[in-house]
């Protein structure tokens, strides 16, 4: 059976399937949604728990196995999958059809992934997988419903939010739910229960995690928004962000256009490309502007920026860090 996210909870109260397929990419909604089933399943007595990370590498008669064996700490197990990627070959997937044609009373099995595509849902596999399993898709929350989404998870924290103060969070996380939620999470500790907010609380207590994080200078860095990922950094200078993790975060997405690009070269389809670095969605369009504009030799010469930065901080480089830092942030959103 599939279904949408927020009627997994009443389905669960119902009845634990066999197999529960988590499919999608935004991390909080993935997260609370494992959570809820890892809950459901203690209730029912499911008190042991069996983790497989799945990549390219993995074996799935390790599955047939952890299927077979008896719970060593209680009657009941409960067998998660940690999929890095939702397609399967046709070995993996006539070993996952066995364990839900013969299932075991004893283990229930909770596989989570990013995006089912949807060529895949329509194969006749699929649909045999479906009936015999609980498949829920979890899609990210759009512009137009993220302030409901807000308004319905201050509630959830007991507090009382007008209009302006909703539509203020929501611009300020722009999508971003873990930050949503991270921001609620404190207006509650802040104000505590029943308190009402407004648009004033919003604007001196929150953030403004859309811009002025690690994850918006890398985003206005992929852009080619020099400007603003100039204000970012210098924002997060002044707020006492250390300049050695900046570097870091830089590096490690430098190295990995450096290794889209060079595959890219090669003549690899874009989209696989994409699925196994786990660039979403959401962040495809900018990724493939920073693609056209960085070629694998620029990529590699800010590279060597990053460890100039990096000698810099450690007191080895004549110019300071932050100088060294704001010069390779510049060249890499220009390049």
């Amino acid at each position: 059976m599939k279904i949408y996210l927020d009627q997994l909870e009443a389905q669960l109260t119902k009845n634990l399937p066999a197999m529960i397929w988590l499919s999608g990419d935004e991390p909080l909604q993935m997260r609370e949604a494992s959570d809820l089933v890892r809950q459901r399943c203690r209730q029912q007595g499911f008190n042991e728990r069996e983790l497989h990370d799945v990549d390219n590498t993995f074996d799935w008669r390790e599955l047939v196995n952890a299927n077979n064996s008896m719970s060593l700490f209680s009657d009941k197990k409960l067998i998660e999958l940690r999929l890095k990627n939702s397609k399967m070959d046709d070995a993996s997937r006539k070993i996952l059809q066995s364990c839900l044609d013969d299932p075991s009373p004893d283990n229930i099995l909770l596989m989570t992934s990013p995006k089912i595509e949807a060529a895949s849902t329509k194969t006749q596999w699929f649909r045999k997988l479906e009936a015999a399993s609980l498949v829920v898709q979890i899609y990210p929350v759009d512009t137009s419903r993220l302030p409901r989404w807000i308004h319905q998870r201050m509630q959830h924290h007991s507090l009382q939010a007008d209009a302006a103060a909703v539509q203020l969070l929501s611009d300020r996380v722009e999508g971003n739910l873990l930050a949503a939620d991270q921001e609620i999470e404190k207006l509650s500790l802040q104000f505590g229960k029943n308190a009402q907010i407004t648009a004033e609380h919003i604007a001196r207590s929150v953030a403004d995690n859309a811009r002025y994080n690690i994850f918006g200078l890398v985003d206005a860095c992929l852009d080619g928004n020099a400007q603003r990922a100039v204000k970012t950094l210098r924002r997060m200078r002044d707020e006492g962000s250390e300049a050695l993790m900046i570097t870091a975060m830089l590096g490690k997405e430098l190295r990995q256009l450096t290794e889209m690009g060079s595959r890219l070269q090669r003549g690899e389809a874009q989209a696989a490309v994409y699925q196994s670095h786990q660039v979403w969605k959401n962040k495809q369009a900018m990724t493939d502007r920073a693609l056209r504009r960085l070629k694998p030799a620029t990529t590699l010469q800010l590279l060597q920026h990053v460890r100039t930065v990096d000698l810099a901080v450690k007191g080895m480089h004549p110019v300071p860090p932050w100088v060294v830092l704001e010069q390779l942030v510049t060249r890499f959103a220009r390049a």
